[in-house]
Protein backbone atom coordinates (compact mmCIF):
# COMPACT_ATOMS: atom_id res chain seq x y z
CA UNK A 1 0.00 0.00 0.00
CA UNK A 2 1.30 3.63 -0.55
CA UNK A 3 1.48 6.72 1.75
CA UNK A 4 0.58 9.70 1.33
CA UNK A 5 3.23 12.20 1.59
CA UNK A 6 2.81 14.72 3.68
CA UNK A 7 4.72 17.81 2.26
CA UNK A 8 3.76 20.68 0.57
CA UNK A 9 5.91 21.35 -2.94
CA UNK A 10 6.30 25.23 -2.99
CA UNK A 11 8.23 25.34 -6.38
CA UNK A 12 11.03 23.07 -8.26
CA UNK A 13 14.01 24.10 -9.62
CA UNK A 14 16.70 22.46 -12.59
CA UNK A 15 20.15 21.29 -11.45
CA UNK A 16 22.85 23.58 -13.50
CA UNK A 17 26.30 23.80 -14.08
CA UNK A 18 28.67 24.06 -11.28
CA UNK A 19 26.53 21.69 -8.49
CA UNK A 20 24.33 25.16 -8.67
CA UNK A 21 20.60 25.03 -7.99
CA UNK A 22 18.27 28.65 -8.42
CA UNK A 23 15.88 29.23 -5.25
CA UNK A 24 12.07 29.39 -6.86
CA UNK A 25 10.45 32.53 -6.96
CA UNK A 26 9.20 34.35 -3.75
CA UNK A 27 11.15 31.64 -1.34
CA UNK A 28 13.83 34.43 -1.05
CA UNK A 29 11.77 36.75 0.30
CA UNK A 30 9.87 33.99 2.80
CA UNK A 31 13.41 33.39 3.77
CA UNK A 32 14.44 36.86 4.52
CA UNK A 33 17.68 36.29 2.31
CA UNK A 34 19.87 38.77 1.26
CA UNK A 35 22.60 38.81 -0.77
CA UNK A 36 25.93 37.65 1.46
CA UNK A 37 23.30 35.41 3.85
CA UNK A 38 24.30 31.75 4.47
CA UNK A 39 21.85 28.65 3.83
CA UNK A 40 21.68 25.37 5.52
CA UNK A 41 20.85 22.11 4.53
CA UNK A 42 20.14 19.54 7.18
CA UNK A 43 18.79 15.88 7.00
CA UNK A 44 15.73 14.88 8.26
CA UNK A 45 14.03 11.67 8.25
CA UNK A 46 15.10 10.97 4.73
CA UNK A 47 14.35 14.77 3.25
CA UNK A 48 16.84 17.64 2.85
CA UNK A 49 15.90 20.81 4.27
CA UNK A 50 17.03 23.60 3.72
CA UNK A 51 16.97 27.21 6.03
CA UNK A 52 18.28 30.24 6.66
CA UNK A 53 21.42 30.44 8.97
CA UNK A 54 19.96 32.94 10.84
CA UNK A 55 21.19 34.66 14.24
CA UNK A 56 20.33 34.15 17.30
CA UNK A 57 20.14 36.49 20.05
CA UNK A 58 20.81 35.15 23.50
CA UNK A 59 19.78 31.78 22.45
CA UNK A 60 16.35 32.77 20.71
CA UNK A 61 16.08 32.41 17.17
CA UNK A 62 13.40 35.42 16.46
CA UNK A 63 13.95 35.42 12.71
CA UNK A 64 13.32 32.40 12.86
CA UNK A 65 10.24 31.94 14.20
CA UNK A 66 9.07 34.59 11.45
CA UNK A 67 10.44 32.56 8.58
CA UNK A 68 8.56 29.57 10.01
CA UNK A 69 5.27 31.81 10.78
CA UNK A 70 5.58 32.27 7.03
CA UNK A 71 6.49 29.40 5.50
CA UNK A 72 3.27 28.01 7.54
CA UNK A 73 0.91 30.35 5.95
CA UNK A 74 2.22 29.44 2.31
CA UNK A 75 1.96 25.66 3.56
CA UNK A 76 -1.55 26.05 4.54
CA UNK A 77 -2.83 27.94 1.87
CA UNK A 78 -1.71 25.31 -0.53
CA UNK A 79 -3.11 22.66 1.53
CA UNK A 80 -6.64 24.13 1.30
CA UNK A 81 -6.65 23.35 -2.32
CA UNK A 82 -5.60 19.95 -1.85
CA UNK A 83 -8.21 19.31 0.81
CA UNK A 84 -11.31 20.37 -1.19
CA UNK A 85 -10.75 16.83 -3.39
CA UNK A 86 -12.00 13.84 -2.72
CA UNK A 87 -9.20 11.02 -1.23
CA UNK A 88 -10.40 8.20 -3.47
CA UNK A 89 -10.46 10.50 -6.65
CA UNK A 90 -7.10 12.64 -5.53
CA UNK A 91 -5.46 8.72 -5.05
CA UNK A 92 -6.44 6.94 -8.57
CA UNK A 93 -5.32 10.20 -9.78
CA UNK A 94 -1.80 10.42 -8.44
CA UNK A 95 -2.03 6.76 -9.52
CA UNK A 96 -2.46 7.15 -12.96
CA UNK A 97 -0.06 9.68 -12.98
CA UNK A 98 2.93 7.74 -11.46
CA UNK A 99 2.20 4.71 -13.68
CA UNK A 100 2.50 7.31 -16.89
CA UNK A 101 6.00 8.47 -15.73
CA UNK A 102 6.74 5.06 -14.29
CA UNK A 103 6.03 4.08 -18.44
CA UNK A 104 7.81 7.13 -19.75
CA UNK A 105 10.94 6.41 -17.39
CA UNK A 106 11.01 2.53 -18.79
CA UNK A 107 10.86 3.73 -22.21
CA UNK A 108 13.64 6.37 -22.33
CA UNK A 109 15.59 3.13 -20.56
CA UNK A 110 14.93 0.45 -23.21
CA UNK A 111 16.08 3.50 -26.13
CA UNK A 112 19.40 4.08 -24.52
CA UNK A 113 20.15 0.55 -25.10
Amino acid sequence: MSSVIFMVMIGRTKFGQNNRISLVEGLPDILNLELGDYVEFHAENGNIIIRKDTKKYNGYDFEGDEIREKVKQLEDERLDHIADEDPEVALEKARQEYLKDKAEREGRKASKH
